[in-house]
């Protein structure tokens, strides 16, 4: 923590890479420097619309004055003064986030390069502003952070750590939790012939339905082997009576989605010896319900939680070889990029059922699809009645998720991302009360910046905004996603306020190891 106060410090900016500050739109009531100063970020759509009404609330609202892009969206209600945000609100800097994917945002990170940002997957969260009106954005306004809500792997490190790679001109990555929040699994409402789906379920506390999926259920929908609404194991959760008729359409994200690793990796981890008949074959035989889909950019594939699927529906081989879909499954896909690509085709595909974040589902988004209620770990472990019991995707039952696990760092491990990694996923939460699938949404920042607009400092206060805040955390919390756990917090502090924060080439300050580096810009 010894400097962690320079982290702090905003002491004055000099204006190498500013831009002049022009009125544009309203004015805004905060004291200005004289020029903007742009944070520029990208990747991750899980918790984009939650980062953009903080960033709104707490600096410069994007869209309000951009022609060319996304209007504005409505400051958040949680926000203490709209619209321009708290009364010590930074009216003067711009945080722009594109919502592009997390491999896109990882992409865009070792690059140094916005350019490498693909265009963004929703058209309703605004990423340009009058200040930058055109996207993508100007290479010349820099890159300096990333969201992904797939870890950083060996693969990202041995790239980032290569000979002339980005280590040699950035330092290290460093890569720290942003939010939290549950991968719902979502409805349709209707069963495949188009009928309301009944809903006889037990009453679950902050559903926004009756329809509870044991664990058995669950493996078995997403590995293609219970395939209709009216299949005996829908039924006996249903308080005997058949949800429905009808195809079962399992729809799952087309892009290398962070979405996709924190809900593969939950059925990696919790269907590996769950077993059961498989009705579509004669006879009804016994057969696993393990996860059969793995990371299709492996050969051979391995049934691991991934980014990028192997998916029967989108890969037509695997490896050389054909990737079949199940007997009498059916799966889908939007052939688009991001998350509300994927609401959308659920709900437009009778008897659907798929997987997002919950900033786009009800209650988050009134017009959004209902969530199933799941079975966890510890009704699964524990349950001596046969009587399953369920949890919906709370905000309660998310935080008891993501603290199923207490980090541990020492001045060896606290500066190396894969060890972040290593103890930042929870493919399978214990607590009695946890939503079974949920995880972190990462931010990826450099180590070494070269900035005229002193971009640690810039960051650091984002950083610190994003956790230290009570109504940033209302906001975060009125998106369905949860802070960073406090026993986290810790330790992000901790790396704060060591050698491994964000510095400036040019620092002098003793332990600074981006001396003689190129720096991010």
């Amino acid at each position: 923590m010894r400097r962690l106060g320079y982290l702090l410090v905003t002491s004055a900016i000099v204006g190498l890479g500013a831009v002049p500050a022009s009125a544009a739109g309203p004015a805004d009531p905060y004291p200005d420097p004289g020029f903007y100063i742009n944070i520029i970020g990208g990747g991750a759509s899980f918790p984009s619309i939650a980062y953009r009404e903080v960033f709104d609330c707490q600096y410069h609202p994007l869209g309000y004055d951009n022609v060319t892009g996304p209007g504005p969206r409505a400051i958040n209600t949680n926000c203490p003064s709209a619209p321009y945000g708290t009364a010590t609100g930074k009216g003067y800097i711009f945080v722009y986030y594109a919502p592009t994917g997390s491999g896109n945002g990882k992409a865009a990170l070792k690059a140094n390069n916005n350019n490498s940002l693909t265009n963004p997957l929703s058209t309703t969260i605004p990423y340009t502003s009058g200040q930058i009106p055109n996207y993508p954005y100007p290479q010349a306004a820099g890159y300096h952070f990333s969201g992904s809500d797939d870890v950083w792997n060996l693969a990202d490190q041995a790239a980032w750590n290569a000979a002339g790679g980005p280590a040699s001109k950035y330092g290290n990555m460093i890569q720290l939790p942003g939010v939290g929040g549950a991968v719902t699994v979502v409805l349709n409402g209707k069963d495949g012939a188009g009928n309301a789906l009944n809903q006889n379920g037990s009453a679950v506390s902050g559903s926004t339905s009756a329809i509870n999926l044991t664990r058995q259920a669950m493996c078995g929908i997403f590995a293609g082997k219970i395939t209709n609404w009216n299949n005996p194991l829908l039924t006996a959760s249903n308080g005997g009576v058949a949800m429905g008729s009808g195809q079962i359409t399992v729809v799952h994200r087309y892009d290398g989605s962070g979405t996709n690793f924190l809900f593969t990796q939950a059925m990696v981890a919790q269907c590996a010896t769950v077993t059961g008949p498989d009705y579509n074959v004669a006879g009804t035989p016994t057969v696993s319900y393990a996860f059969p889909w793995g990371d299709q950019s492996v050969c051979p594939a391995l049934p691991r939680g991934a980014n990028r699927v192997n998916w029967p529906d989108q890969f037509s081989t695997v490896c050389g070889s054909a990737n079949p879909t199940p007997t009498g499954a059916v799966f889908a896909n939007p052939g688009v990029n991001g998350s509300q690509a994927q609401v959308n085709q659920v709900l437009a595909t009778n008897g659907a059922i798929g997987y997002v974040s919950p900033d786009f589902t009800q209650p988050s988004v009134p017009t959004g699809p209902i969530t199933a209620n799941l079975q966890n770990e510890w009704d699964v472990s524990t349950n001596s009645t046969g009587t399953p019991s369920f949890v919906a995707p709370t905000l309660v039952a998310t935080a008891s998720a993501l603290s199923s696990v207490t980090p541990k760092f020492d001045s060896t491990t606290i500066g190396n991302p894969l060890a972040w990694s290593l103890q930042g996923v929870m493919p399978n939460p214990t607590l009695p009360a946890a939503y079974p699938i949920a995880g972190f949404s990462w931010l990826e920042m450099y180590q070494c910046y070269n900035s005229g607009s002193n971009m640690p400092v810039q960051i650091a206060d984002v950083l610190f905004s994003l956790y230290g805040s009570p109504a940033v955390e209302a906001i975060i919390n009125s998106n369905g996603l949860v802070k960073v756990p406090n026993v986290w917090l810790t330790e992000i502090y901790n790396l704060l306020g060591s050698d491994f924060r964000p510095q400036n080439t040019w620092d002098t300050n003793p332990g600074n190891q981006c001396v003689g580096k190129v720096g991010a810009t």
